[in-house]
This record gives C-alpha cells, structure tokens and sequence, in this order.
C-alpha cells in the first residue's frame, strides 16, 4: 500500500467532499518512503530471546475532524436499526 486517503461526506451538492485522514511523511524507523505499512514476521530471530517476532511500522496519518460525515453514518444506521 502506496498511501491511504479517507473521505467524508459534502455537506450539500455543490460543496467539496471533505478528506478526513490522510498519509504523509516516511515511514517511521526506515529509510523506505514508498511504503505505507510495512509488516515484518519473523520466526527464531536471532537478536532475540524469543520464538516469533512481528514488527509492524506505519506512516503517519493526518486526521482531520468533520462533523457531517459522522452525523451520516449515524443517520445511515438509525435507518437501518428501524
């Protein structure tokens, strides 16, 4: 995965869809910037005392809030719980 990109919902018609989380920067603890998450699973690693090992390194994510967008998904399941 390249980046990840979450949009919300426009508030009328005519408005702009709204990004609400966004990748940016390099990954954390790595040289690799053409990575989004990176996953490493290791068995009888041998820096360490222990069978298996999962490392899991991301990039970070801007959060943007939006009070429309959860107000949408909130009416969409009011509907479907009726």
């Amino acid at each position: 995965m390249q980046s990840f990109q979450l949009c919300g919902s426009a508030a009328s018609e005519t408005a702009t869809v709204p990004v609400i989380a966004t990748s940016f920067g390099t990954l954390v603890g790595s040289g690799d910037s053409g990575t989004f998450v990176r996953l490493l699973f290791e068995t009888n690693p041998l820096e360490h005392h222990c069978d298996t090992r999962i490392e899991m390194t991301a990039r970070s994510l801007e959060v943007t809030y939006d009070a429309v967008s959860p107000f949408s998904c909130l009416l969409l399941l009011m509907i479907l719980a009726v």
